[in-house]
């Protein structure tokens, strides 16, 4: 949307009486900060920053600056401002998976805490990623400073390496779980129950029934072979999939090797990390499949599979082994978190891996350094490796990273610092919580509390235990990817056309009876003063014509019934009205909910704003704060049509019910429906009302039952209801001062993109 800040006159955001709702969104001048609580964090947001969707990098700038800004002298985020950072008591980010703005809007009464929670709302563009992964391994500027610290290959002093025989190892994780004693390898293999803990595939589990299990005994002994395993993912369009796999024995010695090519489109080859290439990939053959059957053969019925996390690497092979020893876990830290294999590997075999940089990992050598890991802890004993202090390591390798991070302000050589390792650093804990979900755990969790629950509601109890006692949590409510999982892509987008259809209904008048001759064109002329419009149809009835009117926005609409029902044309007048349909049947409860929208307070919509005049004089009602001109749809074409923003309810009562002329022309206002960050509720369909409809019909065929009822709209909103419940719990459940971001990450597949959408508040200020 375009903006005039010549009569921008921003308010502080703090808590209001209803009658006097703060402006959402706007900047606060430092003029005025002082006069806003003086220890409380602010969240606003310019007007200019709604003229295009909020992209990830920007929503994980935010994320950054409000986790560790202060502590690493970071810089505010561009199109935000977040006031009094220090004094934030957590970050919370809530992830609808499957839901897009389309659904928020289709659904928006259902929508009950989500609409009036928050005070900042944001088209956000959907990432074929997963959303928590590129938050956990998002990256913060550092430089190389003169610290013997700063360089993780190097960060481990030699001192450190030494037996501490005065510890005190009692209450050390590793004794407390295996004693002192030196055992044998079986005392180390995982459990059933904690390989399920760990969402490793299991035999009878319903997401695993394609996978193939590999020929072992039942029982192995001490004396059983290890095998070193691990393998190289990429991501497509049906999430993480198989692209290398390595298998060495218990010498060390490689009797596997191999790319493997995905049967579904890649997205992107992660080369960073996998070190794969298109072009790797380009000549190969072989699928995943055949390196199911090399791998099976190659390992011996009484083979102990060792790997670090080694459930994705199963996962990635859809193999189900029950003889297995994991590094991740074995090496145990404290509060049950994972060191990762690279610092295991220098910590404790004082050996380099992973040092490729831009080649990747090489999954070889990582399933060496994995094997060794577990043969040194076998032969070694618990008590010799408690004695390493490896979380005492650790801490000193990340306030290493801490000082290279503070030597990028003095404009040092810039390297990069993982964000979940800049968290632990400044003595910050996280949480992930989600369902367990198979090979998309992410692959970074290591790092933080990872919390796998079995559905929505276990979801919800844990956050409302854990996120008190976290400062960054990351939540996963899973529901409506349940309730959409069976349906194919074809059946989802016939599904995501029918709710534009309903809002295209939302837009919708018909007018008449017209007189003879009276076609599109004089229509056009009559209806375009109430707003732009988007599609205008013909209908021949018996007698007379009609006219079928869409407008881009549904204050075109209001405004059209409001003053051009019973308006005269050839001395008969027309009647206008809105479809009577069940898209329809609870328009007007959605379009009160609208008025009431905090983001649509004190806004008004002005239609009629002549050719000359783009920043009419709108203070004879009162002050106001800002003038939004939408975005133009068509290249070439001046929008007429503006929104206005004042300071106080007695400026909005006085605009809308005025008559207004301003230079010879009328103006027509209306109270705003249209939330700022919307360009157009019906930019998505060119097609008329009839083309939408039919497009559906197949979709509700295979819904309707025997019955002849349609289930999909009872079900989606009991099950919105649902959600949004958990949602208004979960958030009460958030200590004060807490910056609480929803997201419905919207939805990128061939043939439709459907946006999504982000919601932002502070728990204690203007969201409540």
């Amino acid at each position: 949307m375009n903006i005039n800040t010549n009569l921008f006159t921003p308010k502080p955001g703090r808590k209001k009486k209803s009658s006097e709702t703060p402006a959402p969104n706007c900047t606060v001048p430092k003029s005025r900060k002082l006069d806003a609580k003086q220890d409380f964090p602010q969240l606003t947001m310019p007007f200019e920053g709604f003229r295009e969707p909020l992209s990830q990098k920007q929503l994980t700038d935010l994320l950054l600056f409000a986790c560790l800004g202060k502590k690493y002298d970071l810089q505010q985020p561009e199109w935000c401002h977040l006031c009094h950072q220090k004094k934030l008591s957590g970050v919370n980010v809530t992830v609808l998976e499957g839901f897009t703005q389309l659904h928020f809007y289709r659904y928006y009464v259902q929508f009950k805490n989500l609409r009036k929670r928050y005070n900042i709302r944001h088209s956000f563009s959907p990432s074929p990623g997963s959303i928590s992964s590129e938050i956990l391994k998002a990256e913060l500027a550092s430089s190389k400073s003169a610290s013997p610290l700063q360089d993780e290959n190097s960060c481990v002093p030699k001192k450190d390496l030494e037996c501490q025989e005065s510890a005190d190892l009692s209450a050390h994780p590793i004794i407390c779980k295996y004693g002192t004693k030196t055992q044998g390898l079986t005392s180390y293999l995982l459990s059933a129950e904690e390989m399920a803990r760990n969402a490793y595939p299991l035999k009878g589990s319903p997401t695993c029934q394609s996978f193939l299990p590999t020929q072992t005994d039942e029982q192995v002994a001490d004396s059983s072979p290890l095998y070193g395993l691990d393998c190289e993912m990429c991501e497509t369009a049906c999430g993480a999939e198989l692209t290398r796999v390595s298998l060495v024995d218990s010498e060390g010695c490689c009797v596997l090797d191999e790319l493997v090519k995905p049967e579904n489109p890649i997205l992107n080859y992660v080369t960073r990390f996998s070190g794969i290439t298109k072009a790797m990939l380009m000549p190969v053959k072989t699928r995943l499949k055949d390196v199911q059957v090399q791998v099976i053969k190659a390992l011996p019925r009484d083979a102990v599979l060792v790997g670090h996390s080694l459930e994705n690497d199963l996962h990635a092979l859809k193999l189900i082994h029950p003889h297995v020893i994991d590094t991740s876990l074995l090496y145990q830290k404290e509060c049950g978190r994972k060191f990762k294999l690279k610092f295991l590997a220098k910590a404790v075999l004082n050996r380099q891996i992973q040092n490729g940089k831009m080649n990747g990992h090489n999954p070889t050598e990582d399933a060496v350094a994995a094997l060794e890991l577990a043969q040194y802890f076998i032969s070694k004993g618990p008590k010799k490796v408690a004695k390493l202090d490896l979380d005492g390591q650790w801490m000193r390798c990340q306030a290493g990273k801490a000082i290279a991070v503070n030597g990028a302000v003095n404009g040092q050589h810039t390297d990069y610092v993982r964000f979940a390792d800049a968290m632990k650093a400044a003595g910050l804990s996280g949480v992930h919580i989600c369902k367990a979900a198979g090979n998309d755990k992410d692959l970074f969790t290591e790092m933080w509390n990872t919390i796998i629950c079995s559905s929505d509601q276990e979801v919800l109890s844990s956050s409302q235990c854990e996120l008190p006692s976290h400062f960054l949590s990351i939540v996963e409510f899973s529901s409506l990817a349940e309730h959409t999982g069976t349906l194919s892509d074809t059946c989802l987008d016939e599904h995501f056309q029918k709710m534009l259809v309903q809002l295209r209904d939302m837009c919708t008048v018909y007018a008449g009876p017209l007189p003879k001759c009276y076609r599109e064109k004089s229509v056009r002329r009559l209806f375009q003063h109430c707003g732009p419009i988007q599609h205008i149809r013909i209908l021949d009835g018996m007698w007379r014509a009609h006219a079928e009117i869409v407008f881009e926005m549904l204050e075109g609409a209001h405004l059209a019934v409001d003053t051009l029902n019973g308006y005269e044309l050839d001395g008969y007048p027309i009647k206008v009205q809105k479809p009577v349909k069940e898209s329809t049947l609870d328009l007007e409860v959605a379009l009160k909910k609208l008025e009431s929208d905090v983001l649509n307070s004190n806004v008004i919509y002005i239609m009629g704003i002549p050719k000359t005049t783009l920043c009419p004089d709108f203070t004879q009602f009162g002050p106001a704060e800002g003038v939004i001109l939408p975005k133009k749809t068509s290249p070439g074409k001046r929008r007429k049509d503006a929104f206005i923003k004042y300071e106080n309810v007695e400026s909005l009562k006085a605009g809308p019910n005025s008559s207004v002329e301003l230079n010879g022309n009328k103006l027509r206002s209306c109270k705003a429906l249209t939330p700022c960050h919307l360009s157009s509720w019906t930019s998505h369909t060119k097609q008329t009302s009839a083309e939408c409809a039919s497009t559906a019909t197949s979709a509700v065929r295979q819904e309707q039952g025997a019955s002849g009822q349609l289930p999909w709209e009872a079900k989606m909103k009991k099950l919105v209801r649902k959600l949004d419940k958990k949602l208004g719990k979960l958030f009460q459940s958030l200590p004060d001062k807490t910056l609480s971001v929803v997201l419905l990450p919207g939805q990128k597949r061939a043939g439709l993109d459907v946006e999504g959408l982000c919601l932002m508040g502070i728990k204690g200020d203007s969201c409540e």
